[in-house]
């Protein structure tokens, strides 16, 4: 029998070794760290650079929330001063209204104290008009103004109120025959309407 030759083993080149595997060297320099596992110089620069940059972004921050704190305050301080102003305007129209009315009250009260039996139906009556002329002065001083139509005038919606329709002689339709109750405005602002009759149309009569 013919023996078999042993087949001969393959060497490896050193060189093919090297382009096959790449040594962990190269590996680490295309990373940016060396086989040491130490980091480069560009990577240590741009991490002191991102500190630096979240620092600001942490104080720019911190500054808005503590200018957003500050801007409710004072929007809470606004609001409290608005209201106290306000109320405190509202006592002082009603306050001004007041002291022009107790003159007419110390009236009221010396009229009350006289005594009755002593007076005649003409000093009541002046004791009256007293009265009321010290309540229509209080009234001018806070330009409270009466609506006080004369007959014939025509009537005007904005500042009349028609209680009824009345035929008169010599008085021309929608023309006023009679007054009933004087009307007052402040201003312009028509606190109350005088209240009138009216001449009715020719139609309507």
């Amino acid at each position: 029998m013919s023996k078999r030759k042993p087949k001969k083993k393959k060497k490896v080149d050193a060189l093919d070794e090297e382009a096959v595997e790449p040594t962990g060297e190269a590996v680490h320099h295309e990373t940016g760290v060396s086989a040491s596992g130490e980091a480069s110089v560009e990577e240590i620069e741009l991490s002191e650079e991102a500190a630096e940059l979240f620092s600001r972004l942490e104080a720019e921050r911190d500054e808005a929330v503590a200018g957003r704190q500050r801007a409710l305050a004072d929007y809470r301080n606004y609001q409290r001063r608005a209201m106290e102003n306000e109320v405190r305007a509202a006592q002082d129209g009603v306050a001004r209204v007041v002291r022009s009315l107790l003159p007419v009250m110390d009236h009221f009260d010396l009229a009350l104290n006289q005594d009755l039996s002593q007076l005649n139906v003409e000093q009541m009556v002046g004791g009256v008009k007293i009265v009321r002329d010290e309540l229509t002065k209080a009234l001018e001083l806070h330009n409270v103004q009466p609506i006080s139509p004369e007959i014939g005038d025509e009537f005007d919606p904005n500042l009349h109120q028609a209680m009824m329709k009345q035929a008169a002689e010599g008085i021309e339709p929608n023309h006023i025959v009679m007054v009933m109750q004087p009307g007052y405005q402040l201003g312009d602002l028509i606190l109350r309407p005088a209240k009138v009759a009216v001449a009715p149309a020719e139609e309507e009569e």
